[in-house]
């Protein structure tokens, strides 16, 4: 197999196997971290927005489009079935800067974007994973690989319903199924609304803060545990881009090829 059809396959299944993870709507209970205590903090000063008094798929709708608005976002949280390691999400998504890492049953991606290019890491057993053992996977596991716009177009849209905050968010946030208005509450200490979305099997339950804008704060489903969590928007996010980062057709022209 050539290797630059290596990568995008590597990037991909990366991608299909965080999405099959989370079950098309992710997971599970209420989340303590220090950035949601940060955004309760902010949310008390903040004047009611009256959301909660919309139908669900306006609220939705006004929720995506205030996150797009947004300049930033962080995306963070872990969602797994019983018995397995699962996805985690560790994001900092800007409108032209991004990064972070996701981890996917026990390997791991790290991603930066910055000046309209993409860097990403898989590690080796992430590599092996999705390649098998052989001389392909070590030749890209644990290496910064850049894609430019027009390098690998297929690949870049692969990657991006993570690395964009734009494309992350509207699949959060523009869900198929039935939405319903679930009543009011909190989530450490922010003022909520709930939503929860149903897709045949799957149910999940988006909570949006009913002060301020209309931001999601958290994202729950049934059947798995953990939650995902959105908080620090608008902060800025400075990207550098990793020194030895090689592009595909470098890799490719350095040993082709097959596993």
């Amino acid at each position: 197999m050539d290797r630059t059809m290596m990568i995008r396959r590597i990037a991909a299944g990366a991608v299909s196997l965080s999405l099959l993870t989370g079950g098309g709507v992710l997971a599970g209970c209420g989340s303590g971290s220090s950035d949601t205590a940060a955004s309760a903090a902010d949310a008390a000063t903040q004047a009611p927005n009256g959301i909660e008094k919309l139908p669900a798929r306006e609220i939705l709708s006004k929720s995506l489009a205030a996150s797009k608005a947004a300049s930033s976002v962080t995306v963070k949280g872990t969602i797994a079935e019983e018995g397995e390691e699962g996805t985690s999400l560790d994001l900092v998504l800007g409108a032209d800067a991004s990064t972070g890492t996701m981890s996917i049953n026990g390997f791991s991606m790290e991603i930066r974007v910055t000046g309209g290019t993409l860097y990403y890491k898989i590690d080796l057993a992430g590599a092996e994973a999705i390649l098998g053992p052989g001389d392909a996977s070590a030749a890209i596991g644990g290496k910064w690989i850049k894609v430019s716009p027009g390098d690998d177009d297929d690949l870049l849209s692969d990657l991006g319903g993570f690395s964009d905050k734009d494309a992350l968010l509207t699949s959060f946030l523009a869900p198929e199924g039935t939405s319903t208005v679930k009543g009011t509450g909190d989530v450490e200490g922010t003022p909520v609304v709930f939503v929860t979305v149903a897709d045949g099997g799957d149910k999940g339950t988006l909570a949006v803060q009913t002060v301020g804008e209309p931001y999601p704060v958290q994202l729950t489903s049934q059947g798995t545990k953990g939650a995902i969590t959105f908080s620090n928007w608008n902060a800025p996010v400075n990207v550098t881009a990793p020194t030895g980062a090689v592009s595909p057709d470098e890799i490719a022209g350095a040993g082709g090829g097959s596993n």
